[in-house]
């Protein structure tokens, strides 16, 4: 398919590609490249399979997000600190080849340091960008419609027939997920009591990115904020709830605070990192039981629907 998606490099965005050089991509991708262009110019490739019920919701996203991403990469206090998202030659942010969509940025030279290696400097580096990212939103032309959080929460309803259904208890993660019955279903209930308690819908909203922890930052000359697929307007508390994976999560909220002189809803964190767990373990269910993993990939699925599980029930034990 490399030759494919340079055919379609110089076609549909008029780059001419030296090489394209595996990369990175994260969970929802399907293939990532740096994308060594004539002139020395450096690109970052990211391809998704739309056929995948999973990815789709990122894939009906893109012309949504990417042009909101373009202007805050525009933007003077944002610029250089998050990715810069490259138009086709028809100003299109992505371009389809059969079931594949593309989607390019300029490439961002550097380290990512993971949730675990984030350093302190790096973590109120983190908390500026969030700072001024949450107030950039007058400046920022954005369909706010199409950004703005879903808070009917359908997951919970989904994993709450399934768990309930025949499926479950027959299916090989019966034996993971059936001695966590109750637990999964009353942090269900939980979280849809918050989201009604703690009137979601009517929160202060502000531009968020949704996943801003570690494994989504590159260490360049400065730090830049990267995977953009989960922007929109939500409660900053869905931003900062990422603070429970981070080692220095205190002091990010510190910083946080202290460069928007914000008071945090510490509330609304709970509800952000209990949502975001269920969340989690019901996309991994989807991908076991409707997009035929392989053998590995399933093992390593079952893993991550046993993390989600152990963090739910630190999070609201029984």
């Amino acid at each position: 398919m490399k030759e494919k998606y340079e055919e379609i490099l110089n076609s549909d965005y008029g780059i001419v590609p030296e090489s394209l050089v595996p990369a990175t991509g994260g969970f929802s991708t399907k293939a990532a490249y740096k994308v060594n262009a004539v002139g020395g110019f450096k690109y970052f490739l990211k391809v998704y399979d739309k056929s995948l019920p999973t990815v789709l919701p990122f894939v009906e996203r893109i012309d949504a997000y990417m042009p909101a991403l373009h202007r805050l990469s525009q933007n003077t206090h944002l610029h250089g600190r998050v990715l810069t998202p490259i138009k086709t030659l028809g100003s299109r942010y992505k371009t389809e080849i059969d079931d594949d969509v593309l989607v390019l940025f300029l490439y961002v030279d550097g380290d990512v340091p993971g949730i675990q290696g984030m350093t302190q400097s790096q973590t109120v580096e983190l908390a500026q960008i969030l700072a001024l990212l949450h107030d950039s939103g007058e400046s920022v032309q954005i369909d706010s419609h199409a950004l703005a959080e879903d808070i009917a929460l359908l997951f919970c309803d989904h994993l709450a027939k399934y768990l309930m259904s025949r499926k479950a208890r027959q299916s090989a993660l019966a034996g993971l997920l059936l001695p966590h019955f109750d637990l999964l279903i009353s942090a269900i209930k939980e979280t849809l009591h918050l989201r009604d308690a703690l009137r979601i819908g009517h929160s202060p909203l502000v531009l968020c990115h949704g996943d801003a922890h570690g494994s989504n930052v590159i260490q360049s000359n400065r730090l830049v904020l990267v995977d953009w697929e989960d922007l929109r307007l939500a409660p900053a508390e869905a931003d900062l709830f990422i603070h429970a994976w981070h080692p220095h999560g205190k002091l990010l909220l510190e910083s946080y605070s202290a460069f928007r002189k914000y008071q945090i809803n510490y509330d609304l964190l709970y509800f952000y990192t209990l949502r975001r767990r269920i969340e989690d373990v019901w996309v991994d269910i989807k991908r076991l039981t409707e997009e035929s993993p392989n053998e590995n990939e399933s093992e390593k699925l079952l893993g991550w629907v046993r993390v989600g599980i152990e963090e739910i029930s630190k999070l609201y034990p029984k």
